[in-house]
């Protein structure tokens, strides 16, 4: 191990400065490379979970996404691993904990974790020469770009491309279009005024030529940031990067600029549009939004005062600021944040969803009106310490993180990038005890409310009104552009199209050779585990209580989760569980109203909420059982605060307050309304799976597309059906709120379970448990093919079956089998060919039930005859020795995920619930291996 010291020079890069931060139980290291100039932060720790990080400042000059298609580029092959995809090839036979890459507003991130030393310096050489030494081929620039697609004389000329297609998706959500012009309006001019990502109408104007011309500008170690985390050897981390890389280089490059934009000394109004259904009824569709300009990233102590205040303002039920817009009626749902590390700006936004454009006005002045309440008066104290609560807690769970080194690197990243301290930005203890007792005793965030967001001109108003023509009037004029260019060619040039586009379809179905192949680093079947650690729950009978615990370290939290019994439920409740268990955590109690309820869970927990989950048993796929869950979180000494939240919710739950429930009713419709433009595919999946089995009609029933219609229905005529609707939850919570085959789990270390398991058990005298008989629910008949019609631009094509009828015939073989389909086979047909953002398969063993699933789609027919075409490609399938064997590691990888500790209680849970063994698991492992 080396002794590192200060203004010596290992491997090219010298020591400026190490410590040892104790809140994160890590020696920090910052180095610069002496010759390119590269700063350098190393974290290490004990950690096994290895992360490495190279970023680039990626400065857009326009929004044809350049910067985004790179990000896609570079990793389709380099001059050490000329391989078609690279990231492809390493993602179907890894270990990796995390690999991707991120583009944000001016920067690029190629980060990855693994917890195996061998691929971890495997995987670093990969990323630095993707990065650094790209092929950047015209045929990736146009799959992964953009391209003109002419498959025939006959069809028509299309635009394709997997950004493309991305970015139809994402600008179809009218908040990014929000986002989007708070930053332009708030910086004009600057580095974020463009769409980093690309804005779909403008990618098509980006040359091949500017393609290349981006990279070799900003993809240089000079311009470039580079991160360790974990356990490796920092000597040998930076020997690796510096004799293969960054020794190449014989002089520095330039470091890319970031423009920060001109100041604006009014307020600035922006009114625009976003796509719905034509004949949709406009009423409520509006989103207004306010955001004003309040710092940059260098000033650490107002923005972490921002962000509580966001919390006070934005997400607590007991702010005065919701309270005021929610009681007026001006929208559906109120919402906001704080963006810290976004740009090189910090902002706050406030957004209203549901709204009518003529209502702005009104907004503004109730905004402006109680605003200057909350400066003047004060803010309740109950209040700052309830947020002050939340935020204490969220910093101490971020100790048991899953991506640690992740995170770490991303609070790093802002000071390094702009020349600040890292260290301290590694470090919270000390500023939040200051900001606590500022906030608690010297009005300190009512001084930054009136000077940051009342008496602010760096203000940008958006209001974004629906419009039922847009998507038509946006398609028309992509034909009409289309059509032009195809006009302009010749017959020779057309034919010369049609081809290229073939040729384009032939390289993409061209599988890599074998030596091609086998310049990529891998790991063999020696290095995996035949006997990893699966945890597993410890079970106790104690009368209707089955009791589950988890023994872990989970940094004195204590992680409760109270299972109730719905397999009594008639089948006409089922489609409100959701919205009755969403109130029942909001809504208040007898001894507390809603807003002492907010401030409670707050102050002593982490969080309140709740699951659905009909669980199957593996030995008896006839044997079910539904279970609604609330969560509730708590640090060691608010233990029984917490449990004393629960408790009171499940017996004196108020239905009362109507106006709170309406408004809850109002915001859950919103956004769901507003997820099925962006994350469409969940409601096809649970459709699709309702058609498979009795557990998927349960599970559609209260999560799928039936409970959103009839959320839908209620939204829509509330007045009409509102007392109908308080009977239902009324009966929800007489048929809920029992004791009878009641599941409480538990996860924390042992003293933190001393403290709960009598709280857990006693559970049951506070709670009726009526004799309950379970009913098999019946439901109606639905068509196998369904569609379902948004206004987005893209689709979710899904197709499910039941493939394995037998529960006997699973075995681990079958795993590999479906790591070649999802990231081989629809990798290829559906994503390259395709052009779809994503493609994965849903799979649950106990059932036999499997679904294929594509993301943000451009395609339909073709998608569903990659689909259609599985049979025929797993007939034909040939894998050489060392292809099998990769697909068998990256089987084992997705087998034996890092979790954190909540999560690997919550596996554990499930599993005992599933009748799911560790001889099972184990089993699964071997047959994985072995195949």
């Amino acid at each position: 191990m080396t002794d590192f010291t200060i203004g010596v020079t290992y491997h090219g890069f010298i020591l400026e400065r190490m410590e040892f931060i104790s809140e994160i139980n890590s020696t920090v290291y910052l180095f610069t490379h002496e010759l390119l100039g590269t700063p350098t932060l190393a974290i290490k720790n004990n950690d096994p979970n290895k992360t490495f990080c190279l970023t680039f400042q990626t400065i857009p000059e326009d929004s044809t996404g350049v910067a985004h298609i790179l990000e896609h580029s570079v990793l389709m092959g380099s001059k050490k691993y000329p391989v078609h995809d690279v990231f492809g090839e390493i993602n179907k036979g890894g270990l990796m904990t995390f690999l991707n890459a991120m583009t944000g507003s001016d920067t690029t991130w190629y980060p990855f974790a693994t917890r195996n030393m061998t691929e971890y310096f495997n995987i670093m050489d990969v990323y630095c020469d993707v990065t650094l030494n790209p092929l950047l081929d015209k045929t990736t620039f146009e799959q992964e770009g953009w391209h003109y697609h002419k498959e025939s004389p006959e069809t028509p000329v299309q635009f394709q491309g997997v950004v493309y297609n991305e970015m139809k998706g994402a600008f179809s959500d009218p908040i990014r279009a929000i986002f989007h012009h708070v930053f332009a309006g708030l910086m004009p001019g600057s580095t974020y005024a463009h769409e980093s990502g690309g804005d779909p109408k403008n990618i098509p104007d980006l040359t091949y030529e500017e393609f290349i011309s981006f990279h070799k500008k900003h993809y240089h170690p000079s311009n470039s940031l580079l991160f360790f985390y974990g356990d490796a050897d920092l000597d040998q981390e930076l020997a690796a990067v510096q004799d293969n890389y960054f020794s190449k280089y014989k002089q520095p490059g330039n470091r890319s600029e970031i423009n920060a934009g001109q100041e604006i000394n009014s307020p600035v109004f922006i009114e625009d549009s976003y796509g719905v259904q034509p004949g949709s009824d406009l009423t409520g569709k509006t989103f207004l939004a306010v955001g004003s300009a309040v710092g940059t990233v260098l000033d650490r102590k107002r923005n972490t005062a921002f962000q509580i205040i966001a919390n006070i303002l934005y997400n607590s039920d007991a702010s005065p600021l919701k309270q005021a817009i929610l009681d007026n009626g001006l929208c559906k749902d109120f919402g906001g944040l704080f963006m810290p590390t976004s740009c090189f700006k910090t902002f706050m936004m406030t957004y209203l969803v549901g709204c009518d454009a003529d209502k702005r006005d009104r907004f503004l002045a109730l905004y402006n009106k109680t605003l200057t309440r909350m400066a003047t008066e004060g803010i309740e104290q109950d209040l700052i310490l309830s947020e002050l609560n939340k935020y204490e807690f969220s910093a101490r769970e971020e100790l048991c993180k899953t991506q640690r080194g992740l995170d770490l690197i991303g609070k790093a990243l802002p000071a390094l990038k702009h020349g600040t301290d890292p260290f301290t930005a590694l470090q919270m203890e000390d500023l939040f005890a200051e900001i606590r007792r500022l906030a608690l005793n010297d009005n300190y965030f009512e001084e930054l409310i009136k000077e940051y967001l009342l008496d602010n001109p760096s203000t940008v108003v958006v209001t974004l009104s629906p419009d039922p023509e847009k998507l038509i009037v946006s398609l028309r004029a992509e034909q009409q552009r289309l059509q032009e260019y195809e006009s302009s060619l010749s017959q020779e040039q057309k034919e010369r199209l049609v081809a290229r586009t073939l040729e384009l379809t032939r390289l993409q179905q061209t599988p890599p050779d074998e030596q091609t192949l086998a310049l990529l680093p891998r790991l063999s079947r020696k290095d995996l585990d035949r006997t990893p650690h699966f945890p597993a729950v410890q079970v106790e009978h104690d009368g209707n209580i089955t009791l589950l615990t988890n023994t872990l370290d989970t940094q004195h939290i204590m992680y409760m989760e109270f299972g109730l019994d719905c397999s009594t439920l008639d089948t006409d409740l089922l489609p409100w569980l959701d919205i009755f268990a969403t109130i029942a955590t909001e809504l208040g109690t007898g001894q507390r109203d809603y807003t002492r309820l907010a401030k409670d869970i707050n102050i002593y927990t982490g969080g309140f909420s709740h699951s659905f989950t009909t669980y199957i048993h593996k030995d008896d796929r006839d044997q079910l059982q539904s279970v609604l869950w609330f969560q509730i979180k708590a640090l060691a000494g608010y233990i029984n605060e917490a449990f004393d939240i629960v408790k009171e919710v499940f017996t004196n739950l108020d239905l009362e307050n109507r106006q709170r429930i309406r408004e809850i009713v109002q915001r859950e419709f919103a956004w769901t309304e507003h997820s099925i433009q962006s994350e469409g595919y969940n409601l096809a999946s649970t459709r699709v799976f309702s058609q498979l089995s009795l557990a998927g009609k349960i599970n559609e029933c209260v999560s799928g597309a039936t409970a959103y219609l009839a959320l839908k229905d209620l939204a829509t005529h509330y007045d009409e059906q509102e007392m109908d609707f308080i009977e239902i939850l009324k009966t929800l919570k007489e048929t809920v709120f029992h004791s009878t085959n009641m599941l409480v789990s538990g996860t924390g270390a042992e003293q933190e379970l001393k403290v709960f398991r009598p709280l857990a058990k006693n559970l049951s005298s506070l709670l009726k448990s009526p004799s309950l008989e379970k009913r098999t629910p019946s439901f109606p008949e639905q068509p196998l093919n369904q569609a379902f019609c948004t206004s987005a631009e893209v689709v979710y094509n899904v197709q499910g079956c039941t493939l394995i009828k037998d529960s006997n015939a699973y075995n681990g073989h079958f795993e590999v089998l479906k790591t070649w389909l999802s990231r081989d086979y629809l990798w290829n047909t559906v994503r390259q060919k395709g052009g779809a953002y994503g493609c994965f398969i849903q799979f649950n063993h106990i059932t036999g039930n499997f679904a294929l699933v594509s993301y943000r789609d451009p395609q339909i027919a073709q998608t569903y005859q990659a689909y259609d075409a599985i049979g025929n490609a797993v007939d034909s399938l040939a894998l050489s020795p060392s292809a099998l064997e990769q697909l068998i590691i990256g089987t084992y990888g997705s087998f034996t995920p890092l979790q954190s500790p909540a999560a690997l209680g919550i596996t554990a849970r499930n599993e005992y619930l599933s009748g799911i063994t560790q001889e099972f698991k184990l089993q699964r492992i071997e047959e994985i291996i072995d195949t």
